[in-house]
């Protein structure tokens, strides 16, 4: 949602002092966990690096790999990276392209599938969680095709469309749009979206009360976080945790891509004194 009128604030406040660096991981340092026979889970974000009510990862399925249906005791967001997805929530079918997204209410079953013979499907996995299981489902269900073109709500799931969503700007040639939080979603632990950064085009300084996990999927991201500068790409991901000052920006000459996830509810930050992020030790 496009935050305006935001104040900038000389500091952050002292409640919301940090207490864990940031993480930047990458796909070949993740922790790997195989969840079915062709499906494997990479979590960038998680237990592993200390985030807190966040995990988030890349899923590979291999050419006609499926991932049976099953059902977990919290909200699950997928987003398509490569490939095609056919995805069954309680027998409603979706076909996902290339940076649609589906969210899944806690306790609700579904699974997915690469009908791909020849090319595996790349998923970016969020949950707000980082206990994670997973309990498998027998019940069968009646399919129901869902159109190509449909977003919105078919049952309690979400499915966003990226060609058809509604973006706006939270900085200067920025295009965001929001996959899930409490407003699209009621009972949901966690927000997030996509983000596209034009060359050139950067966000504010900023702080929130949540971790924060920022996975690059197109181009290279700097991204700034209390005078350190990281560049990240290729499904590279930068955990932020809670009260680190910080922001992303494209210094390339073409677009930079970003699927964004906060460990709270609603998409809110607080704008702060360029000099909170870019000055060693300035903020606390």
């Amino acid at each position: 949602m496009p935050l305006t009128n935001e104040l900038i604030l000389p500091r952050p406040p002292d409640s919301m002092r940090p207490d864990r660096p940031e993480v930047i991981s990458d796909l070949a340092h993740g922790q790997t966990v195989l969840l079915d026979i062709g499906v494997t889970f990479v979590s960038l974000v998680g237990s592993q690096n200390n985030a807190r009510n966040l995990t988030t990862g890349i899923v590979t399925l291999e050419p006609l790999a499926n991932l049976t249906y099953h059902l977990h005791p919290f909200a699950e967001s997928v987003t398509v990276l490569r490939g095609e997805v056919l995805a069954e929530v309680r027998g409603r079918r979706y076909t996902l392209h290339e940076f649609d997204n589906l969210v899944v209410p806690r306790q609700t079953a579904h699974h997915v599938t690469n009908t791909c013979p020849t090319q595996p499907t790349v998923l970016h996995v969020a949950m707000g969680t980082t206990s994670l299981n997973r309990a498998p489902v027998d019940e069968s269900f009646d399919v129901e095709k869902i159109p190509d073109d449909f977003s919105g709500y078919r049952g309690p799931e979400r499915v966003t469309r990226l060609k058809f969503a509604r973006y706006y700007e939270l900085g200067v040639n920025t295009a965001f749009v929001d996959y899930f939080n409490i407003n699209l979603l009621p009972d949901i632990e966690m927000s997030g979206g996509y983000g596209r950064f034009q060359p050139g085009s950067r966000l504010p300084a900023h702080v929130h009360d949540f971790d924060e996990s920022i996975c690059i999927i197109e181009g290279t991201a700097t991204c700034v976080v209390e005078g350190k500068r990281y560049y990240l790409s290729d499904c590279s991901t930068a955990l932020v945790p809670r009260g680190r000052v910080h922001f992303f920006t494209n210094e390339t000459d073409t677009p930079m891509g970003m699927i964004w996830v906060y460990a709270g509810p609603r998409p809110t930050r607080l704008i702060v004194d360029e000099r909170c992020a870019t000055m060693p030790g300035w903020v606390w």
